[in-house]
């Protein structure tokens, strides 16, 4: 059999991308390999409680909520308002908050640099201001081949001077931007990476970070992440779409620099007009099609520019009232031991003294996923694949040694997290810890990453473009979110947007106005 396109993943992109199409009439097919739509963002359950897969929630609401609208997804959604706060040695405080507050609060850690912390902010806010829509207007944001209303908005809203703000931005650090109006270390570390590390990135994705942080904010859908997923898979079915589960792809199929269908796993070959794959570039450009399909050049890039790092990831299931609370002041807590405090020996595996842990308190967002009485807690730390790798002798094996490995590191991250969270280690019922390998074999993420592209500004800057879903074969588009050398609108906005747009990219070929 034959369909007009075949979408590759059933995560977010995939399935946005495929309910546009199949509202279209148009005759699409989507294979997924696991038994649920979504990819990460899922739930899975463990004993009595429901843990997520991957996003914890997201920002852009009022987007996401029209686009629902769009695919004809109309029941009533709300939006719950995620907080952020850090522990330091040098502060606490909630940070995701209006840029004057912000600033006023800081000011207050480190009064030295308050007048520095005025021309930032200064800078920074009218920077945030023209970032907050440039997904509708700017061409590195949007395809190459514009559509009528794409040409429209870049004609009128992309003008010389925004396009030489951008530029500017793009190309200058915000290493250099906040060193040259701050002198304490701390507070640029906070303001370039929302933590205590270097900062890596353009000002332009600096504008971007607070922009989505301080002034869009970031929620969760009174739906829940997952039913997003559900609810997309079931307009995809209903419009007369097929979506496939437990099927997966070994092979796309490209024929004189044109896709033209794929192998799955039983060795059948299923034709196509256009592919759509969800999957992430390296896995697909160095797995599912062959080098020699887009030359030399482009698979050396695409096998060189680094992604994101992974994570530790414990989920955990708490008795509250054998755990004290009272410094945790929003959903999300990121705590930094620091070396001022003195990082103790052997947790050098974990990078924490010069990182953080993230803890969520998940049941602030599901309260139903944890049994009465109950809640659910997710921590996280940054933890690099390479350490884990030794562990993987094929997908979803594991050498003996692996378990008792990762309980170790779970053990001391949660000791870790203690000292902010006192009684936590008496407090926990049941124990879930994912890894690096979790996130490889189970989230088909390559390598573990969880974040997309390489935040650093100079990692990127070889693909010309931000947004990535047009590719070098023609008729093969990607989506999710390493379909955006950036997330220009975080990571479930972004992966969704790469959908819309090659489903506009496809409708556009396929029944031309």
């Amino acid at each position: 059999m034959r369909y007009e396109v075949i979408v590759v993943g059933a995560g977010l992109g995939g399935l946005t991308c495929a309910a546009a199409l199949a509202r279209k009439g148009v005759k699409v097919l989507v294979l997924e390999k696991d038994a649920h739509p979504g990819g990460t963002s899922y739930v899975f359950r463990r004993g009595a409680y429901y843990f997520p897969m991957g996003p914890l929630s997201f920002s852009y609401p009022g987007y996401v909520s029209s686009l629902l609208a769009f695919l004809g997804i109309r029941e009533h959604l709300e939006f719950k308002r995620n907080h952020f706060q850090l522990i330091t040695p040098e502060m606490d405080l909630v940070y995701s908050r209006p840029p004057d507050e912000l600033r006023e609060e800081l000011s207050g850690f480190f009064p030295e640099e308050r007048p520095g912390l005025k021309k930032i902010f200064q800078e920074l806010k009218p920077a945030m201001k023209l970032v907050h829509d440039l997904y509708r207007w700017c061409p590195d944001y949007l395809p190459q081949k514009l559509n009528t209303l794409q040409e429209k908005l870049v004609k009128s809203e992309y003008s010389e001077s925004r396009k030489t703000r951008l530029a500017k931005f793009s190309k200058n650090r915000a290493l250099d931007f906040l060193r040259q109006h701050l002198k304490n270390p701390e507070l640029i570390n906070f303001l370039g990476s929302m933590g205590t590390a270097e900062p890596a990135l353009s000002c332009l994705t600096l504008a971007m970070m607070w922009q989505i942080m301080s002034v869009e904010g970031i929620w969760y859908p009174s739906w829940g992440t997952h039913e997003l997923s559900d609810k997309l898979a079931a307009v995809i079915r209903e419009a007369g779409g097929e979506l496939y589960f437990g099927l997966s792809v070994k092979k796309i199929v490209v024929e004189n620099g044109l896709a033209r269908g794929v192998i799955t796993e039983d060795n059948s070959l299923v034709g196509a007009d256009w592919v759509v794959c969800n999957a992430d570039y390296k896995t697909t450009f160095l797995e599912l099609v062959e080098p020699e399909a887009v030359g030399k050049d482009f698979h050396d890039k695409i096998r060189t520019i680094p992604y994101t790092a992974s994570e530790l990831c414990l989920y955990l299931g708490l008795n509250p009232a054998r755990c004290d609370f009272s410094r945790m002041r929003a959903t999300h807590l990121f705590y930094s031991p620091g070396k001022k405090q003195g990082v103790r020996t052997g947790t050098d595996e974990l990078n924490l003294e010069n990182g953080e842990i993230e803890i969520c308190r998940w049941s602030d967002n599901e309260p139903r996923q944890a049994p009465v009485g109950r809640i659910g807690l997710v921590l996280k730390a940054g933890l690099d694949y390479k350490h884990f790798a030794r562990f993987r002798t094929g997908e979803k094996k594991r050498v003996p040694e692996y378990k008792a490995h990762k309980t170790a590191l779970a053990l001391k991250l949660v000791k870790l997290a203690e000292e902010v969270l006192p009684g936590l280690s008496e407090a926990i019922e049941l124990m879930e810890v994912a890894t690096p390998l979790t996130y490889q074999d189970w989230g088909h993420r390559f390598e573990g990453s969880i974040a997309g592209w390489s935040w650093s500004s100079d990692k990127t800057e070889s693909f010309g473009r931000k947004l990535l879903v047009e590719t070098p074969i023609s008729n093969l588009l990607m989506v999710g979110i390493y379909a955006a050398s950036k997330l220009f609108m975080g990571g479930v906005p972004t992966a969704m947007r790469t959908g819309e747009l090659a489903a506009h990219l496809i409708c556009s070929d396929i029944m031309p106005s």
